[in-house]
């Protein structure tokens, strides 16, 4: 079928409703491939579970349904897709469908949830799973866990990537002044306490010895239990992308640090692109698909030992990355997975 005749939908069921861009998760599972398919003479759109109606179904070759959860909307929308004769796919970037790992998730392991509640909400997404003999999946752990469950389906592992008209933010002095050596935190959610203070320890090692450094953490991180970590910390409120991007251009260097359990094993290396993208190195834990991305900018933390010595390593001496930043940021961006996506299709024609 000529790409100039298909139709693709994206059907979200994120939490931030109608205002989906606003979800990381939908933003880059949705948004960013459905701008970039429409420049190939695509038409590609986004649309949230609680808003499609069958007259908005009509018409679409491809419908892709983001993290999807078995509820009485989605069995509706489902059915309406089955008689619009649409090919339907699902797409997941977290373990999120098997209820054996919900003890791993850190839905349970930060208290936001009892344990049994993770359990209904993954067996949720469990049954909604069975419903699709197509996936897309983020990262090479997470489709073997897929795959695991559902030996039969027809997956393509599509990694995140950074928006078609992705511009690195241009730092200048008047909006950062030298500071000293800063280090950045970005979790994308209140979620990572733990994953921070797993390497609590170190951290409190490296600013007693390096008393002019500084932590900045960024987004929906309590502050709780934080306090000790270094004198000179500040925190920055969840922000839009655009501004997150430019704090995050404005740091020396970006920690990812993750737990190792199966939950983080199965995470995409997202924070790695867009931290090395904006010219800035990272550190972060080991899992696979941090390793897939390795790269000049990024260091890969293998246990404590090795966090210790690079953070010491990073903060000796700063190295300019600006011309290897461009570099990595096109080697990672949605034009260069769009192919990937493609051939998916082509294939479930």
């Amino acid at each position: 079928m000529p790409a100039t005749r298909l139709r693709i939908l994206y059907l979200t069921d994120s939490r931030h409703g109608r205002d989906a861009w606003h979800d990381p998760s939908a933003r880059h599972r949705c948004f960013h491939y459905a701008d970039a398919l429409a420049t190939t003479g695509v038409t590609a759109l986004v649309g949230t579970l609680d808003s499609v109606t069958r007259r908005r179904l009509r018409g679409f070759d491809h419908i892709i349904f983001h993290r999807p959860k078995y509820t009485s909307r989605f069995r509706s929308v489902l059915r309406m897709c089955l008689a619009e004769g649409a090919t339907l796919h699902a797409d997941y970037d977290d373990l999120i469908f098997n209820p054996q790992f919900a003890e791993q998730s850190p839905l349970y392991i930060n208290g936001n949830r009892p344990l049994q509640k993770v359990r209904d909400y993954f067996e949720l997404n469990y049954q909604a799973a069975e419903c699709f003999d197509r996936a897309l999946i983020s990262t090479r752990y997470l489709a073997e866990k897929f795959q695991s469950l559902w030996p039969e389906a027809d997956l393509t592992v599509l990694p995140n990537s950074l928006p078609r008209l992705f511009q690195p933010p241009r730092p200048t002095s008047a909006a950062m002044p030298d500071t000293g050596f800063t280090i950045g935190y970005f979790p994308g959610s209140g979620s990572h306490k733990h994953d921070m203070m797993m390497i609590r320890d170190v951290l409190v090692s490296f600013f007693a010895d390096f008393p002019s450094a500084r932590l900045l953490i960024a987004g929906r991180m309590s502050q709780q239990g934080l306090e000790s970590i270094a004198s000179n910390t500040s925190y920055l409120p969840y922000c839009d992308y655009n501004n997150y991007l430019c704090a995050l251009s404005h740091v020396d260097l970006s920690i990812a640090p993750l737990q190792n359990n199966v939950f983080n094993h199965s995470k995409s290396a997202v924070k790695l692109i867009e931290s090395v993208s904006v010219g800035t190195p990272i550190l972060s834990s080991a899992n696979q698909d941090m390793r897939d991305h390795d790269n000049e900018m990024s260091t890969i933390a293998e246990s404590l030992s090795d966090w210790d010595c690079a953070l010491r390593d990073a903060a000796s001496g700063c190295q300019q990355y600006s011309l290897i930043a461009g570099q990595l940021a096109e080697r990672f961006s949605v034009r260069s997975r769009l192919p990937v996506l493609q051939e998916h299709m082509l294939c479930a024609a």
